[in-house]
């Protein structure tokens, strides 16, 4: 079956985009959970004249909102993205290699 080992490629790179899709949202989640548990210390913090918390927390937000939106897009991708071209690239080479071969041998 020539075409089997491209196919089981395209499916091991949509779990592995699965795969760092959940991870990426479990980070980003986190980070913005941790901004609303420390949001307490926002108006502490302008009372007291300093903007840390504010910059701290705004950063980390963007950061976390960052992170979901990559990781909703890396678990809907369906094939390769931009992390597998490089392997399918790879394992397309290596056959062509192999077909080669097989060509001089015959």
């Amino acid at each position: 079956m020539p075409g089997f080992d491209r196919d089981q490629v395209a499916i091991d790179n949509t779990v592995e985009n699965r795969r760092l899709g959940s991870f990426l949202l479990t980070v980003g989640w986190i980070l913005l959970w941790m901004d609303a548990i420390l949001a307490m210390f926002v108006f502490i913090s302008l009372r007291n004249g300093s903007w840390f918390w504010p910059i701290w927390l705004g950063i980390e937000c963007v950061l976390g909102l960052i992170l979901v939106i990559m990781g909703t897009r890396y678990r809907r991708a369906v094939g390769v993205t931009r992390l597998g071209q490089r392997e399918l690239q790879r394992t397309l080479e290596q056959q062509r290699r192999e077909d080669a071969e097989e060509d001089q041998v015959a």
